[in-house]
C-alpha cells in the first residue's frame, strides 16, 4: 500500500469540516458588510458607516461643513459624497485611506451640485446641478468624467434629479416632471430617448437598481403616505414592500440582492418639526424587515459599501481586513 493515499472516517470528516469553513469564508468576503449614511447627530450633516447590523459605527468625514449623499465606486477605492465645505454644495471624492479629498465640481458655474452616481466602469459620474435660471433655478442632469473633468448635460428639460446608472452602463433612471407627468424615466447613458417608464396614477422617485438590471426599487407617495416599492425595468410587477401609513425614503439596494436599505419614519413628516428618520433594512419581498439606527437625528441617504473601502493596503506586519477576518475566526 506504499504511495497510495487511504482516506478515513476522520480525514472525510476534516476534509468536510475545512470545506464548510472556506464556503463560510467565501461568502463572508463577498456578502455586503457595511452601510454608509448621513446624519447630524453631531451637530452637523456627517457621513458614518456601520455594520449591517447596525453596529461599530464610524465617522468617515468629521468635518465642520455639512456632508451627505455618500456612493462609492465600483472597485471600492472612493467616496464621492456632497458638501458645502467650499461654500456652496459640491460633490468631492474621498479615497479608501480618508487622507486625500479631491474637489470633483467646484469649478462649475452651478449653483449647487448633489445626488452622485457612479458609472458601472468608475469613470464617469452621474449627478443632478441646480442651475441659474428666470425666474426660478433649474435642476439638470450631467455626468462628468472622474479623471479628465469632461461635463457632459444629459437633461435639459424639466426639474429632474436622481439619476442611477443600470448596472449594464447603458441607461440612467432618473427622476423628472417634464410634461409626461412626475415620474420615473429611463434615457440611454448620453441623454438620448428618454421616455417614462410606465404610466400610473403616483409618480415615483429617489430609484435604485438591482444588480441584474431587471428590477427597480424607488420611493413612491400614495394615500398609504410614502413606500418603497419595486417594479420589474418596463414598469410591472409594481408591488409596496414597505408597511402602510409609514413614510420611506432613499432605497438602496444591496450588491448580492438580498436586501434593500432605506431611510424610514413612522410618524407623518408633514408639519414635524421633529422628524427623526432611522435606517432600516428590508428584503425585496418585504417579509423581513430590520432596523438598524435608533437615534434622534434624521438618519439619511443610505449606500452600500465596497469590502475594498474597509480594507488597507497589505504590509510587512498588517494584511487586509478580509485576511484579519479569517485569522480571527480561525482562532476563536
Amino acid at each position: 500500500m506504499k504511495g497510495k493515499l487511504i482516506y478515513t472516517p476522520l480525514r472525510t470528516t476534516v476534509i468536510f469540516v475545512y470545506f464548510l469553513l472556506a464556503a463560510g469564508f467565501y461568502a463572508q468576503a463577498s456578502d455586503p458588510t457595511h452601510i454608509a449614511f448621513t446624519s447630524p447627530r453631531e451637530g452637523n450633516n456627517e457621513i458614518y458607516i456601520m455594520d449591517t447590523k447596525g453596529k461599530n459605527l464610524q465617522n468617515l468625514t468629521n468635518h465642520p461643513a455639512r456632508d451627505w449623499q455618500p456612493a462609492f465606486s465600483p472597485d471600492g477605492q472612493w467616496m464621492a459624497f456632497v458638501s458645502n465645505r467650499s461654500g456652496t454644495n459640491r460633490i468631492y471624492l474621498m479615497n479608501r485611506n480618508k487622507n486625500k479629498i479631491r474637489p470633483l465640481t467646484t469649478h462649475l458655474a452651478s449653483e449647487s451640485d448633489f445626488d452622485p452616481d457612479w458609472s458601472p466602469d468608475g469613470q464617469w459620474i452621474a449627478f443632478t446641478s441646480k442651475q441659474p435660471g428666470v425666474p426660478t433655478p433649474t435642476n439638470h442632469i450631467y455626468k462628468i468624467n472622474v479623471n479628465t473633468g469632461d461635463l457632459q448635460q444629459l437633461i435639459d428639460t424639466g426639474y429632474n434629479r436622481f439619476p442611477k446608472w443600470s448596472p449594464d452602463g447603458d441607461r440612467i433612471l432618473f427622476y423628472s416632471d417634464r410634461k409626461e407627468g412626475n415620474d420615473l424615466f429611463l434615457m440611454k447613458s448620453n441623454g438620448k430617448n428618454a421616455r417614462r417608464v410606465i404610466e400610473r396614477r403616483f409618480g415615483g422617485s429617489q430609484p435604485t437598481w438591482s444588480s441584474d438590471g431587471k428590477q427597480i426599487a424607488y420611493s413612491e407617495t400614495d394615500l398609504a403616505g410614502v413606500g418603497i416599492y419595486i417594479m420589474t425595468d418596463d414598469g410591472q410587477n409594481n408591488r409596496r414592500i414597505t408597511r402602510e401609513n409609514t413614510w420611506g425614503h432613499n432605497p438602496a439596494w444591496s450588491p448580492d440582492g438580498q436586501w434593500i436599505t432605506y431611510e424610514l419614519e413612522v410618524e407623518s413628516p408633514w408639519g414635524n418639526l421633529n422628524r427623526d428618520s432611522n435606517i432600516h433594512l428590508v428584503s425585496p419581498d418585504g417579509i423581513e424587515t430590520w432596523q438598524l439606527t435608533k437615534h434622534p437625528a434624521r438618519d439619511r441617504f443610505p449606500a452600500w459599501v465596497p469590502e475594498n473601502f474597509l480594507s488597507v493596503s497589505p504590509t510587512a506586519e498588517k494584511q487586509t481586513t478580509l485576511w484579519g477576518k479569517l485569522k480571527k475566526s480561525g482562532s476563536d
